[in-house]
C-alpha cells in the first residue's frame, strides 16, 4: 500500500462527512408549516357540532323531574354549490326511558369572508362568523337561541 493511500482515505471520510451533514441540512432554514385559517378561507366542507352555549356536547337542552332532552350530536355540510344540511340528534328521555330522535334542516348558505349567511328552506335564517377553522351562530331551539360552535373536519 502507498504511503499517501492513508491519509487519503482519511480525506475522503472527511469529504463524505460533509457531503452527508449538507445533505442532511436545512440550510438553517425551518418549515412554516401549514398557512393559519382565516376567515377567507372558503368555508364549504364538513363540521362537527362542538359546543352549545359554551358547554360540550352533549347538552341538556331542557330538564325536569322525570323528563329530559339531551342535544347528542350534529353536523353541518356545507356543499360548494351553496347548499346546506344540517343534522341534529337529540335524546328525549321520559321515566328513564330514552328515545332518539334526528332532525334535518336543508337550504342555502353564502360566505363574504368571515360572514357567513345560512338561509333555511322554510324561510329561516342565521347570520354566521367564520375563524377559518370554527362556524359560529344562534340557533333556534323551540323559541329558546342556542348559541352553537362547529369545527370544520379536516
Amino acid at each position: 500500500m502507498a504511503p499517501w493511500s492513508g491519509r487519503v482515505f482519511r480525506q475522503t471520510r472527511v469529504v463524505a462527512a460533509f457531503v452527508l451533514a449538507a445533505a442532511c441540512s436545512d440550510g438553517g432554514t425551518t418549515d412554516p408549516g401549514p398557512p393559519a385559517p382565516s376567515p377567507t378561507d372558503p368555508v364549504a366542507g364538513t363540521f362537527s357540532l362542538t359546543t352549545v352555549n359554551t358547554q360540550p356536547v352533549p347538552f341538556a337542552l331542557f330538564v325536569e323531574t322525570g323528563f329530559r332532552i339531551d342535544l347528542t350530536q350534529s353536523t353541518l355540510a356545507l356543499q360548494p354549490g351553496g347548499e346546506f344540511v344540517l343534522a341534529i340528534t337529540t335524546v328525549e328521555t321520559v321515566a328513564g326511558f330514552a328515545s332518539t330522535f334526528a332532525d334535518t334542516t336543508r337550504g342555502s348558505w353564502t360566505q363574504s369572508a368571515g360572514n357567513v349567511s345560512l338561509n333555511a328552506t322554510g324561510g329561516d335564517a342565521a347570520a354566521a362568523t367564520w375563524d377559518g377553522r370554527q362556524l359560529g351562530f344562534q340557533l333556534d331551539y323551540d323559541g329558546s337561541p342556542l348559541a352553537v360552535v362547529y369545527r370544520k373536519s379536516p
